[in-house]
């Protein structure tokens, strides 16, 4: 054993013990040891540690990097058992991970704690997955079916239709339910196919669908990529056909496919790696209708980019069009005066969280707003304000 191996801590075994001394306020030292295990996310070690000595949130990245650096592993999750680590090469087992910090030298400095920022988890729209609203959707596509070329089948329209919109308003039974193929791909098939005046309702039902655990898994996520790049061609087509798409359409295609954005994110993994795969569309999508004269398309906007953040938080990389993109939506809701508190603190809660995604966001928005935040999200409340320091503070 070198400094760097293994040991026990209250009797649990480890394949690495570090030692970890805190900063404790009055200027004394607190002297921790973490235990890790070849094959564990250094996250997941680091927030066990964290939860066990009831430290700063904060601490996190910088835990999780220490163990990184000491058990020789620069991999976001360390395939442990790669040459010289952990055994089976020709340097003796864990004998070469002696890089990193000696013992006793790696002291915990808080990151600071901010009480907005930032986002976690995800805003979805959730309402309507009742079987008194779900029934009125139904109706409207029976109604609309009736009347296309591009139409359902007799049984895809009743049996099938109406096993999904039962399974849909059972909201308290999703994690005991499942979402059949030949249900999903109804959806797919209005959205296709329906014109720009008959296809809302199919776009409201695949806004709820993808809340479903089994509807948006993994396995699911070329169905969803279809989806997201149909509910985008939909947009653009609205766009071209302003003149001639009356009805409820002009409001409804938009804010429907922006709720859908939303709560992709929310649903299952599937889901998410669509709307990941297609970020740049779906923010190009955001800015067609970003100065909407709706109140409704106004808050979905919003929600987009407040998950979109909160998602490039979690996975820590995006393409190079990204940060720009962002920044320039996040500046049009701030500046076009027409959007409600609410989705203002949506928008300064998504600016905060870009922000803490990396130092790219972070030099481009000093550039891009100057010291403009705090006196904007000031004229929005109290939250909106408490959000706009915050920003401010980072960005200082």
């Amino acid at each position: 054993g070198n400094s760097n191996g293994g040991g026990t801590i209250n009797g649990v075994s480890y394949d690495f013990v570090f030692p970890i001394e805190i900063d404790v306020p009055g200027g004394g030292i607190q002297k921790l040891q973490i235990g890790y295990n070849n094959g564990e996310n250094p996250f997941v070690t680091a927030q066990a540690f964290i939860d066990e000595h009831m430290l700063d949130q904060g601490y996190l990245a910088q835990i999780a990097d220490y163990i990184r650096t000491r058990v020789g592993q620069d991999g976001y999750v360390p395939t442990i058992g790669a040459e010289g680590v952990g055994g089976g090469s020709s340097s003796g087992g864990g004998a070469s991970v002696g890089t990193g910090p000696s013992p006793m030298d790696y002291t915990l400095t808080p990151t600071p704690a901010y009480q907005h920022l930032p986002m976690r988890g995800y805003k979805s729209f959730e309402a309507g997955a009742d079987m008194k609203t779900l029934t009125k959707v139904s109706k409207k596509i029976t109604e609309f079916n009736s009347a296309l070329n591009t139409n359902l089948s007799s049984d895809e329209v009743t049996t099938v239709l109406g096993n999904l919109v039962s399974t849909i308003a059972s909201t308290n039974r999703y994690h005991a339910t499942t979402i059949s193929d030949a249900e999903l791909s109804i959806i797919l098939k209005m959205m296709k196919h329906w014109t720009l005046v008959n296809v809302f309702p199919a776009m409201d039902l695949a806004r709820l669908v993808v809340l479903h655990p089994d509807a948006s898994q993994m396995k699911r996520s070329e169905f969803w990529n279809e989806i997201v790049c149909t509910a985008i061609e939909k947009c653009d087509l609205l766009l071209q056909n302003l003149n001639t798409v009356e009805g409820p359409a002009k409001v409804a295609i938009p804010m429907l496919s922006l709720r859908l954005f939303a709560n992709s994110f929310r649903g299952g993994s599937g889901s998410q790696l669509a709307v990941e795969s297609h970020l740049a569309r779906i923010l190009n999508c955001v800015d067609k209708f970003i100065t909407s004269d709706n109140k409704n398309v106004r808050l979905a906007a919003a929600t987009v980019l407040l998950n979109v953040s909160s998602h490039l938080k979690s996975i820590g990389k995006y393409d190079a069009s990204i940060p720009d993109l962002f920044l320039s939506l996040v500046a049009k809701v701030l500046n076009c005066g027409n959007y409600e508190t609410e989705a203002i603190v949506r928008t300064l809660v998504a600016l905060g969280t870009a922000l803490l995604v990396d130092d790219v966001f972070v030099q481009k928005a000093k550039s891009l707003f100057g010291e403009s935040i705090q006196p904007l999200a000031s004229q929005h409340g109290g939250k909106a304000a408490s959000v706009g320091a915050e920003i401010t503070q980072i960005l200082s």
